[in-house]
């Protein structure tokens, strides 16, 4: 594929490495040393693609990226981020700046080349239509911004990518250091105590690697909370929507005896369950009134564009499907397929029920709350009909016996 780009890195090591490797892939490259070098080059040679790092002399990525953008006659020149900063603050500096995806190191090449293929087929999953804005919380901190949707969607898209492949690596030297744990006390134990200071270490090790999986772990759900809270700040009536659902659902799915990881798994489905909404208009997600025949229909397409939004996404739990099938109901009566009984995946069962319980306990722009209890007693009612009974009864026990609640 043809493509200029130009990369923009101060470390020759870094830029050499990057050089050859997009080279192998067809592309031709120049090298600006520092952000303020980079944007001469940016307006002289107008390349295709800018791949540019962060922390740099006399100019840095955000600020390079965000001249870029703001010049009417260079913003149609992509921009990639590629940094070691991986806290969700800096995730968050790259969409204001503008930037069209954020890699954080290290990556696999892969990613990088998927990622420059897509910018430069301008091929997007989703319409861009106009630029919205969005507000996300970062460490307690309301921020806002305005971007693309699709915009939104890389950030989510490549970081989640970049973290999967990095728990992977981790796995993978977790387990081999286990097999050598093991191998190393059956030594001790047949022959001598003289290896027990190397097991410590190698326990040590293996400690340490146990946190930094805990740390992408952390930081994977900072950046579904974070994508979920730009859905949900654009309808103020429903702020906290995704995140009670995940609750609830995660509640109810413990209720039922499920493993800490499946729960683990529910709540981020609960999470992204309303993802397919960032399609929806604004003024019909926040009309006081009555939606029209036209406007339930972009409603009810929301859990199909979710699922195409996500589709190409590793996730260890059906995601996806779950999101599908979250508004299918047993009797056939759900959308967007009409699926019945078993045919539902019993993750979207458990979100259904969720679902429900908080829309209704929750104010909506069309109506005031109608409360936990007609919640409560609407489930009940239509239990084995549209919701499943043991959802239905592992949500009752849980706010009727246990005195859940939401945070």
């Amino acid at each position: 594929m043809e493509g200029n780009v130009l990369l923009v890195e101060d470390s020759k090591l870094q830029a050499a490495m990057l050089t050859n490797m997009l080279r192998k892939a067809g592309y031709s490259t120049n090298w600006a040393r520092d952000g303020l070098e980079g944007l001469y080059s940016v307006m002289s040679a107008r390349p295709n693609l800018v791949i540019s790092d962060i922390s740099m002399p006399r100019m840095n990525g955000y600020e390079l990226c965000q001249t870029i953008k703001s010049d009417e006659s260079l913003r149609d020149i992509s921009v990639i981020l590629v940094t070691g900063l991986t806290d969700t603050e800096s995730i968050v500096h790259g969409l204001e700046s503008g930037a069209d995806y954020y890699l954080t190191k290290p990556y696999e090449e892969h990613l990088l080349l998927s990622m420059i293929e897509s910018v430069l087929t301008r091929k997007p999953d989703l319409p861009q239509t106009r630029r919205e804005i969005f507000e996300v919380l970062v460490n307690g901190t309301e921020r806002s911004f305005s971007a693309f949707p699709q915009q939104v969607l890389n950030f989510f898209f490549s970081t989640h990518e970049n973290l999967m492949d990095q728990n992977k690596q981790l796995m993978d030297t977790k387990r081999e250091l286990r097999k050598l744990n093991d191998y190393l006390e059956e030594r001790v134990k047949e022959k001598t105590r003289s290896l027990e200071a190397e097991i410590s270490e190698r326990k040590k090790a293996e400690r340490a690697l146990r946190e930094s999986l805990g740390n992408l772990r952390h930081m994977l759900d900072g950046t579904v909370e974070a994508l979920a809270s730009t859905m949900e700040i654009r309808d103020p009536y429903t702020a906290g929507h995704q995140r009670r659902v995940a609750q609830i659902a995660g509640a109810i799915a413990g209720g039922m005896g499920f493993s800490e990881e499946r729960i683990q798994g529910i709540q981020v489905m609960g999470y992204l369950h309303d993802i397919g909404k960032i399609v929806v208009p604004a003024d019909i997600l926040s009309k006081p009134g009555n939606l029209n025949e036209h406007e339930r229909g972009i409603i009810k397409t929301h859990p199909r564009v979710g699922h195409d939004i996500l589709a190409g996404i590793r996730f260890p739990w059906p995601v996806t499907l779950a999101i599908l099938q979250h508004h299918e109901r047993l009797d056939g009566s759900g959308y967007p397929d009409g699926l019945t009984g078993e045919d539902i995946a019993m993750e979207a069962r458990i979100l259904a029920v969720a679902d429900v319980v908080e829309s209704m306990s929750s104010h909506r722009p069309y109506r005031a709350s109608l409360g936990i209890n007609a919640a409560l007693e609407e489930i009940r009612a239509k239990s084995g009909i549209l919701y499943d009974a043991a959802v239905v009864g592992a949500c009752l026990d849980l706010f009727l016996i246990k005195g859940f609640t939401w945070e």
